[in-house]
């Protein structure tokens, strides 16, 4: 488990408790390089390259200046890695009418048993949780591909809208938009504790939902 003062966010949810950090590359590079050669990643990222070409890609990716990433855990266990980005600064913004709200987003759930509806649930409960509250969006972006059977469902049933689909360089993937109001209505059926930063905060986004207060 990363060092407590290392965490910017917790969200406990479903008997899970969903922390995030941002990436270290030494410590996180053995932990990536295993998922990215993983059968149920491999495909989806291809990125299942060496150590060392892992790491120039990965030094890369931590140094862009429109971008954040970050590890995940479940409990004390690593779980996902995530990218936040710039809409404004990535090609994404060709392919739709991109909002200055808008917030685009990349997530990996690594070990295979993650990949089931709780597990996944709390994961993306969480990352909205933390991305919301920590960028100030009203709208979160992503491009999953059309293969990926079991994160689409997921986060339709949270909320999100299929905004079209979309023929990238690597991949065609389905545009997706979770509403932070979406998100907001569907968690206030659950009781969860969260924290950004150190401070407890048990209310969504820092607002009421349509269905009333948490």
């Amino acid at each position: 488990m990363a060092k407590i003062e290392e965490i910017e966010c917790t969200f406990s949810h479903l008997n899970r408790t969903i922390s995030f950090r941002s990436v270290q590359i030494q410590e996180d590079l053995p932990i990536l390089h295993r998922w990215m050669h993983q059968k149920h990643i491999k495909p989806f990222w291809k990125l299942d390259l060496s150590m060392e070409d892992l790491h120039t890609w990965l030094t890369k990716s931590t140094g862009a200046s429109h971008k954040d990433v970050y590890m995940g855990y479940i409990n004390d266990e690593p779980a996902c890695y995530l990218i936040a980005y710039n809409i404004k600064e990535d090609p994404i913004k060709n392919y739709y009418a991109a909002q200055p709200v808008d917030l685009g987003m990349h997530l990996l759930i690594g070990p295979r048993e993650y990949l089931n509806q709780t597990d996944g649930e709390a994961i993306i409960l969480a990352m909205g949780y933390f991305l919301f509250n920590k960028y100030g969006a009203t709208r979160i972006i992503g491009e999953p591909d059309v293969r990926n059977r079991i994160i689409l469902p997921i986060i339709k049933r949270l909320g999100a809208k299929e905004l079209k689909e979309i023929e990238l360089k690597a991949k065609k993937a389905k545009l997706v938009a979770i509403e932070k109001q979406a998100l907001l209505d569907y968690c206030v059926q659950y009781p969860y504790k969260a924290t950004l930063n150190g401070e407890v905060n048990n209310n969504f986004c820092g607002e009421h939902t349509t269905n009333g207060e948490h």
